[in-house]
């Protein structure tokens, strides 16, 4: 509703315009209930190409079957009212077709049939009726969608293969790209519409298709207002492209010069200077290393010419008195390898002078500490240069010295040892244990003080179950035979406790394991099996196997 009100308002109030030459453009690219219009999205531009032509433009996109007849309504009142020379109408989206007629659906065609095809679409042969009452030409073009919809019964995808187009009007269809071309070569003055046709066999024209007559006159040219709107477009989107479009339009315009001017700045701004060097990613990195060795902060050498190289750039054009741009020429970037090899040369020089004052150092102090050979020498030497030219040599003479060190304690040690032997008394093994307890021979010192003075023999250990005669009585009058005793182990094994080997062999462990269990049972402890225990024990069996 909107949109049809911003038409009204356009039509209805606005003051008459004199115009030679008008325009509809309607573009339905996305639709409710069907699939999108692939492509046809750039029949849009035709706006601004036909207005900087000198047209006056209705246009519409994305319109409902009614807002597309409001538009249509807009276009027929005003040839009726100023009447019209030239008449460009260009339609695009989906097209279905009938016996009857072909239709631009709108955006909100829903699968509906042929019933109500008038309801959801705007029907062609109205609009070629209304580009006939042009004076002069009237071209209707059709961007025609590559994936027109099925709307339902009595209706076909696309358009028929011939269309009834009244005289005087020129009908061109094919895909938006190919249409866009199409009338760009047509607009251009003493172009006439067959000769388009015939080249670009992507189009198909029908109806009046003049072969001589151009569509524009020779020598045409649009008037003031749309040649300072398309310039001022230009300058806006600041482009090559842009001015060259608005060159290819008004190729003698009165802006004409300065788009000249400006292409021209584009082409030397120091940006594209450097974009036609078009470096390598290598070539990149270079210059970064050539900029850091120059002292400048790059933040990485990583080929990508981001915020910190586009800086260190600027810095050095800077101090070299040039245009500070932060974009390098080819004359800059061979400057600035120049500056960088004599700079790696002088660094070098300086870490060699460096190198060689420090060796000498290095030397000086050698000879003063460490080449005497002892230890005191070479440690003072190894603590000032631990990675120094003779530390190798340092540190093996301090090796070979703590090696002498070892073979001579080794010496007294085995000395020692000799000594004790020849002796062979207790008193001289413990002499020896005294001087080199850590010694080579201490284990056998202290085996032969075993050997000389043998410890006196320990008592007989207690037995871990006491002898209780009447729980033995009693365990013995229950008469266990052997699967009895197996399965009274089994049970304490069960029970978490451990009898030892499960053999039915009562020994210490299964006494001990007895007791415990007659402590989990609340029964006295002795470590024999008496009836209670017994019946503790099948009882929780029997329970185990019925639960």
């Amino acid at each position: 509703m909107r949109k049809i009100l911003a038409i009204v308002v356009a039509l209805g109030f606005a003051a008459p315009l004199q115009a030679e030459n008008l325009a509809l453009v309607i573009v339905n690219q996305e639709h409710q209930s069907v699939a999108d219009a692939r492509g046809v999205s750039v029949a849009s531009g035709a706006v601004d190409v036909l207005e900087n032509m000198g047209f006056h433009v209705l246009s519409g996109e994305g319109l409902s079957a009614e807002e597309m007849r409001a538009q249509l309504a807009g276009l027929h009142d005003r040839i009726d009212r100023d009447g019209v020379e030239r008449l460009v109408i260009i339609l695009a989206g989906h097209f279905v077709q009938s016996r009857s007629g072909a239709w631009l659906i709108g955006t909100e065609s829903t699968e509906s049939g042929l019933a109500l095809a008038d309801g959801q679409g705007l029907r062609l042969d109205v609009v070629f009726e209304i580009a006939a009452m042009a004076n002069d030409s009237a071209l209707v073009w059709l961007a025609v969608s590559p994936n027109a919809p099925d709307l339902g019964i009595g209706l076909e995808p696309g358009l028929p293969t011939r269309l009834m187009v009244p005289q005087g009007v020129g009908v061109v269809r094919g895909r938006a790209d190919q249409i866009m071309a199409g009338l760009r070569a047509t607009l251009r003055p003493g172009t006439a519409l067959a000769s388009v046709v015939d080249r670009n066999r992507n189009l198909t024209g029908e109806g009046t298709i003049p072969a001589l007559v151009p569509f524009l006159p020779e020598g045409f040219a649009p008037g003031a207002r749309a040649d300072l709107r398309a310039f001022e477009n230009a300058r806006e989107a600041d482009t090559e492209e842009a001015y060259r479009a608005y060159l290819e339009a008004f190729p003698n315009g009165q802006n004409a010069q300065a788009a000249r001017a400006a292409i021209e700045r584009l082409r030397n701004a120091p940006e594209r200077v450097e974009e036609r060097l078009q470096l390598t990613r290598d070539e990149r990195r270079a210059i970064q290393r050539d900029l850091t060795i120059l002292g400048y902060d790059t933040r990485g050498v990583d080929g990508i010419f981001g915020p910190g190289t586009r800086g260190s750039i600027g810095l050095w054009q800077q101090q070299n008195d040039l245009p500070e741009t932060g974009y390098l020429t080819r004359d800059q970037i061979f400057r600035l390898a120049r500056q960088a090899a004599d700079r790696a040369a002088q660094i070098e020089a300086e870490e060699r002078a460096q190198r060689e004052a420090a060796e000498r150092t290095d030397r000086e102090f050698w000879a003063a500490t460490g080449a005497a050979g002892d230890e005191p020498g070479l440690r003072r030497y190894l603590q000032r240069y631990p990675d120094g030219i003779f530390a190798g040599l340092a540190r093996d003479r301090l090796e070979a010295i703590a090696e002498a060190a070892r073979q001579a304690e080794l010496a007294r040690d085995l000395a020692a040892w000799r000594q004790a032997r020849e002796t062979d008394t207790v008193q001289s093994y413990r002499a020896y244990l005294r001087e080199w307890p850590e010694g080579e021979f201490a284990a056998d010192a202290q085996q032969r003080i075993a050997d000389l003075r043998p410890d006196p023999p320990r008592p007989p250990e207690p037995p871990l179950v006491p002898e209780n005669p009447q729980a033995l009585a009693a365990e013995q009058a229950l008469r266990l035979s052997q699967p009895t005793r197996l399965l009274i182990e089994q049970r304490l094994a069960q029970l978490g406790l451990d009898p030892g080997p499960i053999d039915g062999s009562f020994d210490d462990q299964t006494r001990i394991a007895i007791r415990q269990a007659q402590e989990r049972f609340d029964l006295r402890p002795t470590g024999y099996v008496n009836q209670d225990l017994l019946t503790m024990l099948i009882s929780d069996l029997f329970r185990d196997f019925f639960r």
